[in-house]
């Protein structure tokens, strides 16, 4: 017997398994299914002299399944004639991605509430008036007016070490002479404070922290580029943007220092404020985004959603002041956006007293911040910064993306913010408080069994 003449044979049988000419980890689209194998076990039967030839492969998914083509070969061999520019391709492909389950099956819907029910479950967690003048709500001054006072706690910022040098020598001002003038002060000015204050006001950059003069009518008297970290410094006391220390310099620059609007203390008196007088009842969750102006932070874009998480309202609005930063980062509002705009405040002051009453209870987190944008005066709060305080009290608050991944599992603020997103998560935060204080419901009493009596064919019923 000649011992060329079965040269081409799927599988020879005096040759183990384990040779190198059968072990190829290789991907193989081979045969009508054309599905990738992560290992097979490959022979070309084909000489290397005869490659430009359509070589002939068997593709096995196991050594087990090679094994068993030895006695049945029309069931677990598959054959395909390609060539070798197919299969060349063909071991450039990536395997499959397999699809995981989810590591917990996913939680059952709470139960149904109706509006009213949650109202008066709400009832219990609506801010006083007390609480919400320490949170920084606005406040009307006079029945009527129309004007409001913001008090603004100042930001918790770590004081810096104060040592002092018992052997230090005095300080003494050089050039001049501390004698008493009348006026209670060092030397005289060329030029008073009430004289400064009437050109310019000095504002405080909400991002770095320097020190900016604008003018009484919103213009800068000095343009400098400000140089920020817009990352937040966390537990590990590193920012979250770059990595760097807390007194790196910034990693990011703008062109112009902005401001918030308010200062820390009392602010006011702050006109255009509007209240809602007749009863309309219902519970809605509210947020804005703001962009920074001349005058301030101002409103553009809200969203209204009801407690079902359907949209009520949502807008773009074009701020009365000139446009410094859209601070597109955070806030997702791009020059194009505001571009399309054609709301006023005002307007969406009625749209949102169109069906907001005295009694609707407003739901948010950091609620005074869109209050005050939407220049909105309201006394029936629920604010999740309330609801879920900070574990080392106030004035920490806890952010609402951290609320959202412990509490509803669930990733929000990934990018830029997203008005109607974030009124989705707090309101389902709400929820998941008023589910959790409910009573469970009781369960209807089994009907006992009725008692059957043996049969008895000389009791007469009755």
């Amino acid at each position: 017997m000649n011992p060329r003449k079965n040269e081409n044979r799927a599988v020879d049988r005096h040759v183990p398994l384990t040779s190198a000419r059968y072990l190829r980890p290789t991907y193989i689209a081979a045969g009508p299914a054309r599905r990738a194998i992560s290992t097979a076990l490959v022979r070309a039967t084909a000489r290397p002299s005869r490659a430009p030839s359509p070589t002939r492969i068997y593709v096995y998914t196991s050594s087990q399944n090679m094994h068993y083509s030895n006695i049945h070969p029309n069931l677990f061999c598959e054959e395909a004639d390609s060539s070798p520019e197919v299969v060349a391709a063909a071991r450039r492909r990536k395997p499959r991605e397999r699809r995981r389950p989810p590591a917990a099956p996913p939680s059952p819907p709470p139960p149904r509430i109706s509006p009213e029910e949650l109202a008066e479950a709400l009832r219990p967690h609506l801010l006083s008036p007390q609480r919400m003048w320490t949170l920084g709500y606005p406040f009307e001054i006079e029945p009527n007016s129309c004007k409001a006072v913001v008090y603004v706690n100042p930001p918790p910022r770590p004081r810096p070490a104060t040592s002092w040098d018992v052997n230090a020598p005095e300080f003494v001002p050089s050039g001049g002479s501390c004698g008493d003038s009348g006026r209670g002060s060092c030397g005289s000015s060329p030029r008073s404070d009430s004289d400064e204050e009437a050109d310019a006001v000095e504002r405080t950059c909400v991002r770095c922290d320097a020190l900016f003069r604008m003018s009484r009518d919103g213009d800068y008297v000095s343009e400098e580029p400000c140089v920020y970290h817009w990352g937040r410094a966390g537990a590990e006391r590193r920012y979250s943007c770059c990595g760097a220390a807390p007194g790196a310099r910034g990693c990011s620059t703008a062109r112009l220092h902005v401001w918030s609007g308010t200062r820390p203390g009392m602010n006011g008196p702050l006109d255009g404020y509007v209240r809602a007088r007749s009863r309309r009842g219902g519970v809605f969750a509210l947020d804005t985004e703001m962009c920074y102006t001349t005058s301030g932070l101002e409103l553009a874009s809200v969203a209204v959603v009801a407690a079902d998480g359907r949209l009520v309202y949502r807008a773009l609005v074009r701020p009365a002041g000139r446009v410094v930063d859209h601070n597109t980062r955070f806030s997702g509002i791009r020059p194009r956006d505001l571009a399309r705009a054609t709301k006023t405040l005002r307007d969406v002051q009625n749209d949102i007293l169109g069906f907001v009453g005295s009694d609707t209870i407003l739901v948010g987190h950091a609620l005074d911040n869109d209050l005050r944008v939407l220049k909105l005066l309201h006394g029936a709060v629920v604010d999740t910064v309330a609801l879920y305080p900070h574990a080392r009290g106030w004035p920490l608050r806890r952010s609402l993306r951290a609320l959202a991944a412990e509490l509803l599992g669930r990733s929000v603020q990934r990018g830029t913010h997203s008005p109607l997103e974030d009124a989705r998560a707090a309101m389902d935060l709400v929820l998941l408080r008023v589910h959790a204080e409910r009573p469970p419901r009781p369960r209807p009493a089994p009907t006992p069994a009725v008692a059957l009596l043996p049969y008895d064919p000389l009791l007469v019923p009755a």
